[in-house]
């Protein structure tokens, strides 16, 4: 510290403290500028994540218009009527099984496949089914919020299985309220598929993804009417939630014969009892 020589001690001790201060100085003002720069660097990322957020939006916002614009220019060559809206007939629940027997689907819903009216008080699953799903279950589904995929069991097969595809696809993805089963009373004019939500129907004689993805897009969940959309996906097992078995079609009395029992319960959605014997019983 050649510096130093010839300085008295307090004089050195002063000098190393002013030192010592100047470079206390210089690392704080590097750190003040790492900070600054990790902060930059912060601000950049999250304004490239912003921007890759809305671009994605806007590019899905974009895909999603164009599905519409593809299936609504080949709805006459699909043999599909555009969505319409149905006669609102209300909600409610059935009570007993001798209910149940005097109010058989078509007697209940003048015009099917039904998308309102009175309903059973459990639900069905979500699910892409093979058997049949007893019509009363399923508009309780649509009170909320549900998609039904309807298809004729003489449907071309392959049409059935792209709809159960398509079917599998949705509820992984975007639409988790969805449900596909087989309509056996036969669909509106002969027509081979029908997309059921609250109050909207629309059938066709040949499946298309695009037009099941329309449909969905428009009327499900949180985009459709129906009364109860807030509620969750029927994704658990038991708590009125109910599924077909066994290769057996979900059929309540009198579809699945009568009985004195008690009808089943309310959904466990809305706070109901377990009804596991609810499609059985009788």
């Amino acid at each position: 510290m050649a510096e130093e020589a010839g300085l008295s001690k307090r004089e050195r001790q002063k000098a190393r403290r002013d030192a010592k201060v100047v470079e206390q100085r210089r690392q704080a003002a590097k750190a003040r500028r790492q900070r600054l720069l990790t902060f930059a660097v912060i601000g950049l990322v999250l304004v490239g994540l912003i921007s890759l957020a809305i671009v994605n939006r806007v590019r899905e916002g974009e895909q999603a218009r164009q599905v519409v614009a593809n299936a609504a220019a080949k709805l006459d060559e699909l043999g599909c009527t555009e969505d319409a809206s149905m006669d609102d007939l209300g909600g409610g629940h059935l009570g007993s099984n001798q209910e149940l027997i005097a109010n058989p689907p078509e007697t209940l819903y003048p015009d099917r496949p039904a998308s309102s009216g009175r309903h059973v008080g459990s639900v069905a699953q979500t699910g892409v089914y093979d058997v049949q799903v007893d019509e009363r279950l399923l508009v309780h589904d649509l009170e909320h919020g549900y998609i039904l995929g309807y298809y004729s069991p003489d449907a071309p097969p392959g049409q059935i299985e792209q709809l159960k595809q398509w079917g599998s696809e949705a509820i992984d993805g975007d639409f988790a309220k969805t449900i596909v089963a087989p309509y056996p009373a036969g669909l509106p004019d002969g027509t081979n598929f029908a997309y059921v939500a609250w109050g909207i129907r629309q059938v066709c004689d040949t499946f298309d993804p695009d037009v099941a993805q329309a449909f969905a897009t428009a009327h499900h969940s949180g985009a459709g009417i129906a009364p109860e959309k807030t509620l969750p996906a029927h994704i658990g097992a038991g708590q009125g939630q109910l599924a077909p078995e066994g290769g057996e079609p979900l059929l309540l009395p009198p579809l699945a014969g009568g009985g004195e029992g008690a009808a089943p319960s309310e959904g466990g959605t809305e706070g109901g009892q377990p009804a596991s014997e609810a499609a059985t019983e009788g």
